[in-house]
């Protein structure tokens, strides 16, 4: 309202300050203008005040979802992250322990394999033994053969038994 009445007061001052020698009819009309001002004023100022209001309160409730908004995305970007970092470091810890499982397993790999070449050569060693022993065997039986289908040599169980004896040695 203070408003109105400077500006009217200001403006009445600038028209009568110019003029001159004739009657005009600025004094009633700056009455009437004031008059529609201050009731235009009377009807709409609540109505324009609380509009404002309003819009100021949307714009702050929006205001206030939109950093509720950006502070929950924060914090769901920074656990986001933390997550991140923590399957990082569960991924490097699985490839070191696979790493390390791997060794393991090659070296259990070859102490089985070296020891599964022990057994094949004690094997090859006793079957080369048994082998051996029938190729002796059998060249016992076949000089034993040889001497019992010989009808001229004549020799008695000492002589056989030694001859057994060396053959064998």
């Amino acid at each position: 309202m203070k408003r109105v009445a400077l500006f009217t007061l200001i403006f009445s001052v600038a028209a009568f300050a110019g003029g001159g020698g004739g009657e005009t009819d600025i004094l009633p009309r700056t009455v009437n203008f004031i008059i529609f001002a201050a009731i235009v004023y009377y009807l709409l100022a609540d109505k324009v005040r609380e509009f404002f209001k309003n819009r100021s309160a949307s714009i702050a409730a929006k205001l206030e979802s939109v950093q509720a908004h950006l502070k929950e995305a924060r914090e769901e970007k920074a656990r986001a992250e933390k997550e991140l970092e923590n399957a990082k470091k569960l991924a490097a810890e699985i490839i070191e322990t696979a790493k390390e499982e791997s060794k393991l397993l090659s070296e259990k790999i070859k102490n089985d394999l070296q020891e599964e070449l022990k057994v094949m050569e004690k094997i090859f060693a006793e079957n080369c033994e048994l082998e051996e022993r029938k190729m002796v065997r059998e060249v016992i039986k076949n000089i034993l053969d040889e001497t019992f289908e010989d009808k001229n040599i004549v020799i008695n169980e000492k002589e056989f038994v030694n001859l057994i004896v060396k053959k064998v040695a």
